[in-house]
C-alpha cells in the first residue's frame, strides 16, 4: 500500500446498494448517456446485483471518494482469451462527476490492464455523451469508427462511438499516478 493518499476507492457492490444504483442509473442526467432504459423494481436491481456478481465475463464496482459511494464502475464483455473488455461507469453523485471524472480514466485502465490482464479495452460512448467523447479524445484514447444508429431508444436512433486502446499504448502514456496507488485502491 502506497503513503499516498487515495482519491477514489472502488469496493464491490453489497444487496444493500441496490436502492442507491436504480436511483443513480435512472436519474435524467444518467439515464440519457445509456444504452438501456430501466424500469427495474428494487427486487429486480437485487437480483441484476446478485447474477452481475456470479458471472466470469463482468466485474462491478461502487466507486467511492471520501468513504461515500459516488457512482459505478463495471467491466463487461471480459474476454479472457482474446484479453480485451468493455467497461463502463457513471458517477450518481452531481458534485462529484467532474472531479472524479478526472482521475477515473488511470485507475480504470490500470486495473484492466494490469488487474484484469487485457490487451485491449473498448469504449462504446452513445451519441449523447459528448463530454466523454471529448474526454477520450483529449486521453489520446483511438477513436476506431462510429456504429451509425446502433441502439435505439424511446426518443429514437442512436450511433455509438468505438475508442480502443491498447495495453503498448497506455503504457507510453504519461502517468497521473503510481501504478501500485491506482490498484491498491480496488477491494479484491
Amino acid at each position: 500500500m502506497t503513503d499516498r493518499p487515495r482519491l477514489l476507492h472502488f469496493r464491490r457492490p453489497v444487496p444493500d446498494d441496490a436502492a442507491m444504483l436504480l436511483a443513480w442509473r435512472t436519474a435524467p442526467e444518467t439515464a440519457q448517456h445509456m444504452f438501456t432504459e430501466v424500469t427495474a423494481t428494487l427486487d429486480q436491481q437485487k437480483d441484476w446485483l446478485a447474477r452481475m456478481a456470479a458471472r466470469d465475463d463482468a466485474s462491478q464496482f461502487i466507486i467511492c471518494s471520501g468513504g461515500a459511494p459516488i457512482g459505478y464502475l463495471s467491466y463487461g464483455e471480459i474476454d479472457r482469451t482474446n484479453r480485451h473488455c468493455v467497461p463502463g461507469f457513471y458517477v450518481g453523485v452531481a458534485e462529484q462527476r467532474t472531479p472524479a471524472a478526472t482521475y477515473l480514466h488511470w485507475y480504470l485502465m490500470d486495473y484492466a490492464f494490469y488487474h484484469l490482464d487485457m490487451n485491449k479495452v473498448i469504449s462504446l460512448v452513445l451519441d449523447t455523451n459528448h463530454r466523454m467523447v471529448r474526454s477520450l479524445r483529449l486521453l489520446k484514447v483511438t477513436e476506431v469508427g462510429v456504429r451509425r444508429q446502433h441502439i435505439r431508444k424511446a426518443d429514437g436512433w442512436h450511433d455509438v462511438h468505438v475508442f480502443e486502446l491498447l495495453r503498448a499504448d497506455w503504457e507510453r502514456q504519461p502517468r497521473l499516478f503510481p501504478r501500485e496507488q491506482t490498484l491498491a485502491a480496488f477491494d479484491p
